[in-house]
C-alpha cells in the first residue's frame, strides 16, 4: 500500500466553495504529488508507479482491442489523410500526427467499454488522460517516466474535480471534467510553471466540454469522440498557457447553473491513497453499471446447473424478471429495446437476458448476431427495473418467476476488479494479454506487456518499432 501525497507547508486545506480559488488549489495538489513521485523512484516497491504502470497496460490493450474495429481503422485513415504524420502506435497502420493519434486512440478505448473507470468520480479517468498522454508524449519524445507522470497528474487532479461534478440530466460524463484532466497531463509533458499550469485549469474550468446522453440513446458512434475532442482542447490550454494564453488566474462569475454542475467544491486535500490506487478494472464489456446484472445472471445460472455458455432451456424461461439494482444504474443504463451495438453496451435489460440465454460475457455480446437472438426478444419483453438505493454501494439482483410460479433470487457478489475486490496481478496480466494477442502476434503482444510493466523508465512509452512492423505484418498473413 502506498501513501498518498505528503503535505507540503504552501498546501491550502481548500475549505470555501470559491470556485475562483479551484486552479491555485490544484496546482499546488500537482506539486505535492510531483514531490511524491520522486520519492516513489526511491522506494523499493515504487507502488504510485507501479499502480499507473497497470492503468497504462490495462488501457492500452483495451485501446489495441478497440483499434481492430473497422470503424476505428476509418477514422484513422481519415485522420492520416487530412494531417500526415510520423508518430507509430501498434494497431494502426498509419502514421499519425500528435492530433490524430490523440482522436484515433480516444475513440478506440471506449469502443468494447472495457476501459477502467473510478466509481468515485462516476467516470472514467484513464479513457481522459492514457491517450493523450501517449499521442503528446511519442510526439515530445518523452520517457515512459514522464509519461507515467502525466497519467497520474491528470488521473488525481482530474479525479477530483469529478467527484465533485454532478452531471445534470440528460447529459453524459465523458468530455466533461476529463477536459481538466487532459489539460493537467499535457502540462505535465510540456512542463509548464505552476502559474502556466493553473491558467491552463482555469481555463479548463471556463471552457471545459458538455456532452449530451443522447448520442448514446440513439446509437450514434459519435459518442466516442467525447474524450478525444475533451482531450484537443486539454492539450491547446495547454500550449495556450505556455505561451501566456491562460485562464483568469481568479475566474470571476460563474455560469448560472454552476450550484447545480458543483453543489460541493472540489477536494484538493492529501489523502493517504491516489485515486488511480481505487480504480476498477473490468472483466466484462459494456458500461461497468451492467456487469452487476450480468454477474447476478451468471449467478443464478450456476445455481440451477447450467455449465458455461450452455444456452438456456426453453423450459426454463422466466415468466417474470425483475432487475433489483442501485438507481444510478437506472438511471444510465435504462435501454429496453436497444437496436445496435451502443445502445446495447448501455441497457441492463439487454446485458442482463443476453447473460442469462446464453452465458457468454465476451466482447461478442454486442454483435449484431446477438442482439437478433431469437429467443432475447422474449425474454426482454418479461423484464423490469427495480431501483433500490437502501443497499450501500454497486450491486443488483435479479428476481425471477417461472413458468410454475415459483420465485427465484440470484444476488451479484463483490466483482473482480472492484476497489474492494481487486484484480490479481496474473488477473490484470491474463486481461491484457488476451486483448493483445487477439490483434498482435504472440511475442509481440508478451514484449509490450513487460515494457509497460517492467519496462526502463527511461526508455520511450513504446519498444523497438522494427518489431511492431514484423508483429503487423505477421497477423496480417495469419489473417
Amino acid at each position: 500500500m502506498s501513501t498518498g501525497p505528503e503535505t507540503q507547508a504552501r498546501h491550502s486545506t481548500n475549505k470555501s466553495n470559491d470556485w475562483r480559488e479551484w486552479g491555485a488549489e490544484a496546482t499546488s495538489l500537482s506539486e505535492s504529488i510531483n514531490a511524491q513521485w520522486k520519492r516513489d523512484q526511491t522506494t523499493e516497491k515504487q507502488s504510485i508507479i507501479q499502480a499507473t504502470r497497470f492503468v497504462l497496460l490495462d488501457t492500452c490493450a483495451v485501446i489495441i482491442n478497440g483499434l481492430s474495429s473497422d470503424l476505428i481503422q476509418d477514422y484513422s485513415k481519415n485522420n492520416a489523410n487530412l494531417e500526415r504524420g510520423h508518430l507509430h502506435f501498434p494497431g494502426i497502420q498509419q502514421t499519425l500526427s500528435v492530433h490524430g493519434l490523440i482522436n484515433v486512440l480516444s475513440a478506440a478505448a471506449p469502443w468494447n467499454e472495457l476501459v477502467e473507470g473510478n466509481a468515485k468520480t462516476h467516470g472514467r479517468p484513464a479513457l481522459h488522460v492514457v491517450p493523450i498522454s501517449l499521442g503528446l508524449g511519442l510526439s515530445l519524445q518523452s520517457t515512459l517516466d514522464q509519461i507515467l507522470q502525466a497519467i497520474l497528474q491528470g488521473y488525481e487532479i482530474g479525479s477530483r474535480f469529478g467527484e465533485a461534478y454532478s452531471v445534470p440530466p440528460g447529459e453524459h460524463v465523458d468530455g466533461t471534467w476529463g477536459t481538466i484532466a487532459a489539460t493537467v497531463a499535457a502540462c505535465t509533458l510540456l512542463k509548464t510553471t505552476p502559474e502556466q499550469t493553473r491558467g491552463a485549469i482555469n481555463g479548463a474550468l471556463c471552457q471545459m466540454s458538455r456532452s449530451l446522453f443522447a448520442p448514446v440513446e440513439a446509437g450514434s458512434y459519435s459518442r466516442l469522440l467525447y474524450s478525444g475532442l475533451s482531450a484537443q482542447t486539454g492539450l491547446q490550454l495547454a500550449l495556450a498557457a505556455r505561451a501566456g494564453l491562460h485562464g483568469p488566474s481568479r475566474p470571476g462569475r460563474p455560469s448560472s447553473d454552476h450550484q447545480q454542475r458543483w453543489p460541493l467544491a472540489p477536494d484538493f486535500t492529501v489523502r493517504p491513497k491516489f485515486a488511480i490506487e481505487e480504480s476498477y478494472v473490468k472483466l466484462y464489456p459494456g458500461a461497468r453499471h451492467l456487469h452487476y446484472g450480468m454477474d447476478a445472471a451468471l449467478h443464478w445460472r450456476q445455481s440451477h446447473g447450467y455449465r458455461a455458455k450452455e444456452p438456456l432451456k426453453q423450459q426454463d424461461f422466466p415468466s417474470t424478471i425483475t432487475i433489483e439494482t442501485y438507481s444510478e444504474a437506472i438511471k444510465y443504463c435504462n435501454q429496453s429495446q436497444p437496436s445496435n451495438r451502443i445502445q446495447a453496451q448501455f441497457s441492463l435489460q439487454y446485458a442482463t437476458c443476453i447473460c442469462l440465454l446464453t452465458g457468454d460475457t465476451s466482447t461478442n455480446i454486442f454483435d449484431q448476431s446477438c442482439l437478433q437472438h431469437p429467443d432475447l426478444a422474449i425474454l426482454m419483453s418479461r423484464t423490469k427495473l427495480l431501483a433500490n438505493d437502501h443497499q450501500a454501494g454497486r450491486w443488483a439482483a435479479l428476481n425471477l418467476t417461472d413458468q410454475q410460479g415459483r420465485s427465484s433470487r440470484a444476488e451479484s457478489r463483490p466483482l473482480k476488479g472492484d476497489p474492494g475486490n481487486p484484480l490479481s496481478i496474473d488477473d490484470r496480466i491474463t486481461k491484457a494479454r488476451r486483448l493483445l494477442e487477439d490483434h498482435l502476434e504472440t511475442g509481440w503482444a508478451d514484449h509490450l506487456v513487460s515494457h509497460w510493466l517492467k519496462g526502463d523508465l527511461s526508455d520511450g512509452p513504446i519498444p523497438d518499432a522494427s518489431k511492431q512492423n514484423a508483429s503487423i505484418e505477421e497477423k496480417a498473413r495469419r489473417d
